[in-house]
């Protein structure tokens, strides 16, 4: 089996475990015992605080004596201080006081086990997002990039829908109707899904005018841009495929982060949360439309449902798919 999968279902394994352990503690109720999770929390970042320094300290070439040439490509002082600053605020996270006053602004529950897990998860997102982003920006992530198997993709919506469902209580505190009512995940009607149409006609077009702008003022960058997304997207060529990967993703990223996340950490949290996982294009104006796209779902999912944005979300990536499908017909006829 694939390292890749093999490393992703132990993660997945490990994250579920933690989940549930957090809603069993929320469901019990008891002060001591969320004091000892918090504690739980606070030292795994204080460990990776701890890490982040020792790579901050030791001299660069302490690790190319240790590694060999192939260890001077990689920025271990830029790694230790991302570990750093991301232990160093899961830890703030892991105090209730801290909780509390993040309360005033965001619709966090500070007392609950649930709401801080998903806090601390969230920042080791960021951080990892960071990680990538330390080791030479867009460029590195370019020299980097490599294609994105299906099977792993699915894989990974599979464990997104897994940590929103458990989540939010699955088998301990929701089931049935009260867990699909939780997530957001209605019967839409006749006249949402025409919105819901509209907004993907709407959204395609705005990412079109968007990267024809973005290509004009800076072609570089651009045609960077480009090269990953033909590298991560190379095994993907067919209609079929892209409507499998259209659904695995829009269902999958819409029940976390629109269904399970948005009414716990706020709009404007989980649309960063969101963009971040898309950070195969580094920091550009792709990322800025991608928060403009989560903010558009989460508004949806607002005033309509979870079960609107994830037709929304797979309409906009399989229209895409077939775009970028034509392209390369066409691109084959021309030559």
């Amino acid at each position: 089996m694939d390292i890749l999968v093999v490393g992703t279902l132990m993660l997945g394994v490990t994250l579920l475990g933690i989940i549930l352990f957090a809603n069993f503690l929320h469901v019990r109720d008891r002060r001591i015992e969320k004091l000892v999770f918090d504690i739980f929390l606070f030292l795994i970042s204080a460990l990776v605080l701890f890490i982040g320094a020792m790579l901050i300290v030791i001299p660069p070439d302490f690790f190319e004596q240790a590694n060999g040439a192939a260890a001077g490509s990689f920025d271990m002082r830029s790694y230790g201080i991302v570990l750093a600053i991301t232990g160093a605020v899961a830890m703030a996270l892991s105090i209730g006081k801290v909780r509390r006053l993040l309360a005033r602004i965001m619709p966090i529950n500070p007392g609950s086990p649930v709401h801080s897990l998903a806090l601390f998860l969230s920042i080791y997102l960021i951080g990892y997002t960071l990680l990538l982003l330390s080791q030479g920006g867009l460029s590195g992530l370019a020299e980097s990039a490599e294609p994105a198997p299906l099977f792993s993709l699915i894989l990974q919506g599979f464990l997104f829908a897994l940590v929103a469902m458990f989540g939010v209580g699955f088998v301990i505190r929701r089931r049935g109707r009260e867990l699909a009512h939780r997530l957001g995940l209605e019967r839409p009607t006749l006249k949402q899904l025409a919105v819901a149409v509209g907004l993907i006609l709407i959204l395609v077009l705005l990412q079109a005018c968007a990267g024809l702008i973005w290509g004009y003022l800076n072609p570089d960058q651009s045609k960077i841009m480009e090269d990953i997304g033909e590298v991560l997207f190379t095994e993907i060529d067919t209609v079929w495929e892209w409507l499998i990967l259209a659904l695995a993703t829009g269902i999958s990223e819409e029940v976390l982060f629109r269904g399970a996340l948005q009414p716990a950490l706020g709009l404007g949290f989980t649309s960063v949360l969101f963009a971040l996982i898309h950070i195969q294009y580094g920091f550009s104006p792709v990322t800025l439309f991608i928060v403009l796209l989560a903010i558009v779902l989460g508004l949806v999912r607002r005033y309509y449902s979870t079960t609107i944005t994830i037709f929304i979300h797979v309409g906009y990536n399989f229209t895409l798919g077939m775009l970028a499908v034509l392209a390369a017909y066409l691109q084959d006829v021309v030559a």
